[in-house]
């Protein structure tokens, strides 16, 4: 269901401006930003196509206990294009191989957005000691398209089929790597695959008054937020939050409850 914003965010962070670097990673060069030195180490994972700039909103008012990373993948911000088709394993090989390189040698708390959260579930996987907690950010969620299909039982299928085929042609169109990974309906890896560490999970659940799209209707938004739940409270030590003002950008929608989250994550981190 997210690739339909995915256009205008491309055209937008040409006009943000950061104090980044770059640094060569698995032959691709990726920007990354790092801020603070605090003890806890937090590496944050954009959504599709967003580009590190997909956390201005927050940047600003992280905790003084961490020491903040971020970085754009191949093919977003100004990273190096990417190449064919990828998914969610090429990028954790980057992120493994940029961790690597900037010398953090210490876990990490996850905090990741949309996109970003497939990516973050496995490293989490492949990586089990280098990962203390995980927050996640209206992660994207393979039964988005059962929803579709148990409002409209009749037209719910073809209706998805098409929007996949539309989003595969724009991401064609625009080098967007990443498409059909997005469109990769398998199960999320979850408890017994990750870890059993804090997580805590934020729906944006936010309510329209004239919703355009079925996804964007009040039981779609129910629907939403009882799948995410499903997804984290399988974890003993995971915690569902349920944004009611936001829509899938809660980082920039509340600002202050993404914050919030992560402050009481790094203390319950902290405790395990």
């Amino acid at each position: 269901m997210f690739p339909r914003i995915l256009l205008s965010i491309s055209l937008s962070i040409f006009c943000t401006l950061v104090s980044a670097k770059s640094i060569l990673v698995n032959q691709a060069e990726l920007e990354y930003e790092i801020k603070g030195v605090g003890e806890n180490i937090v590496l944050f994972e954009a959504g599709a196509i967003s580009g590190m700039s997909g956390w201005d909103a927050i940047w600003d008012k992280l905790p003084e206990n961490t020491t903040a990373i971020r970085y754009s993948r191949r093919g977003e911000g100004k990273s190096s294009s990417c190449i064919g088709d990828l998914t969610s394993k090429d990028y954790v090989r980057d992120a493994e191989e940029l961790i690597h390189l900037l010398k953090i040698n210490k876990p990490i708390i996850y905090v990741s957005h949309s996109y970003g959260g497939k990516i973050a579930r496995e490293f989490g996987v492949r990586n089990q000691d280098r990962v203390t907690a995980m927050l996640f950010v209206d992660p994207i969620n393979p039964r988005d398209v059962e929803i579709i299909e148990k409002l409209d039982p009749s037209g719910g299928k073809k209706a998805n089929d098409k929007m996949k085929q539309d989003d595969i042609k724009m991401g064609k169109e625009n080098n967007w790597c990443l498409i059909n990974d997005i469109w990769d309906k398998k199960p999320s890896l979850g408890y017994g695959d990750i870890k059993n560490i804090p997580i805590t999970l934020i729906a944006g659940v936010k309510k329209f008054e004239n919703p355009e799209r079925l996804f964007d209707t009040d039981k779609a938004r129910e629907l939403w937020g009882e799948f995410q739940s499903e997804w984290v409270l399988k974890f003993p030590k995971g915690k569902a939050v349920m944004a009611n003002k936001s829509g899938h950008f809660v980082q920039d929608d509340e600002p202050e409850l993404v914050i919030s989250e992560l402050k009481e994550l790094i203390k319950r981190a902290s405790e395990s």
